[in-house]
């Protein structure tokens, strides 16, 4: 197991001024014993927070990377409550998140001048990072694509009929059972136990699927207008303007596990680099790690993992 040594990183909560008004509760860590070689920022998936990626931005920080991320508006710190939890904006949340992106990416700049930036993106934070490269990618060094999938349109407008019909009905805060169940129903369905708790889809590590269970920040069950914000956001993303518009020189790494039910089990992740690479970008590389599950960094092998995706940096760095 890697060890984490406390001497060599620092770990500060900040808090910045996101999309509009909204205050963004952010957490960096940086290196102490070496000079930072790039930064890393981190956006986070659905229904867990930035803090879950502590022993990762640890490690990495230990190796020069700098790493900053947010708690996205409806999660974390961030949410301010648990009434807030699962809800991003009465208006044009999606977009909002992805200005709150672009505040954090604009204060790490100016925190940390003259070092590349790079970002990771896992599961919902995948798609948002998708959507911000194709806006902004030619500021990004090299991006990492992590839990990330694809849903066929008609699938997706009707998820969208279903979540605006709820939302219309019994308001954009009404926490939607039927979307949550239509989103997630089918992912434990390969790893059910008798003793399941219904998160087994995300590690085959047991201890760390128990913490998130038992965090308040974690797995609870999102609004009719989040849902609403989300299937927008896919939309985009899986339009081939998004993946026209983003720089077909910008490095990217999709990092998933072959036991992935959001990845289709590794064939989603193929279709979107396809997509990547049919829009001109050559410089795209698929890893699809055997018997992992949707959070490669909290899996047994999770060292491995870290190894990987930093030797990747490492290398992009140098290029």
């Amino acid at each position: 197991m890697i060890q984490d040594n406390p001497k060599e990183t620092e770990s500060q909560s900040f808090s910045f001024q996101g999309d509009g008004s909204n205050i963004i509760h952010g957490r960096k860590w940086l290196p102490t014993q070496q000079k930072i070689r790039a930064v890393l920022i981190i956006n986070h998936g659905m229904a867990e927070h930035i803090d879950r990626y502590d022993s990762f931005a640890v490690f990495l920080a230990s190796q020069g990377i700098a790493v900053y991320g947010e708690d996205h508006r409806g999660h974390g710190k961030t949410a301010g409550s648990k009434e807030n939890l699962g809800y991003f904006a009465d208006e044009k949340g999606w977009m909002k998140v992805i200005g709150d992106i672009r505040a954090l990416y604009l204060l790490v700049i100016e925190e940390q001048k003259e070092v590349p930036v790079l970002m990771l993106g896992h599961s919902m934070g995948s798609f948002l990072t998708r959507h911000y490269l194709s806006l902004y990618g030619s500021e990004i060094h090299a991006a990492i694509i992590s839990g990330t999938g694809d849903q066929p349109s008609i699938v997706l407008s009707l998820a969208s009929l279903i979540s605006n019909l709820e939302a219309a009905l019994k308001g954009k805060r009404h926490r939607s059972q039927l979307m949550d169940k239509l989103s997630f129903g089918s992912n434990n369905k390969k790893f059910k136990t008798e003793s399941s708790h219904g998160f087994e889809w995300l590690s085959r590590d047991a201890e760390k699927t128990r913490q998130y269970v038992e965090d308040p920040y974690c797995g609870f069950v999102c609004t009719c207008g989040f849902y609403s914000d989300l299937t927008t956001g896919l939309k985009i993303i899986g339009r081939q303007r998004c993946y026209d518009s983003t720089p077909n020189l910008l490095p990217l790494l999709f990092y998933s596990g072959k036991d992935d039910p959001v990845g289709n089990f590794g064939k989603g992740v193929e279709r979107v680099a396809s997509s990547y690479r049919k829009s001109g970008n050559q410089d795209v590389t698929v890893v699809l790690k055997d018997k992992m599950r949707h959070e490669c960094l909290n899996e047994l092998e999770r060292d491995d993992c870290y190894k990987d995706i930093f030797s990747w940096i490492d290398s992009q760095l140098k290029s």
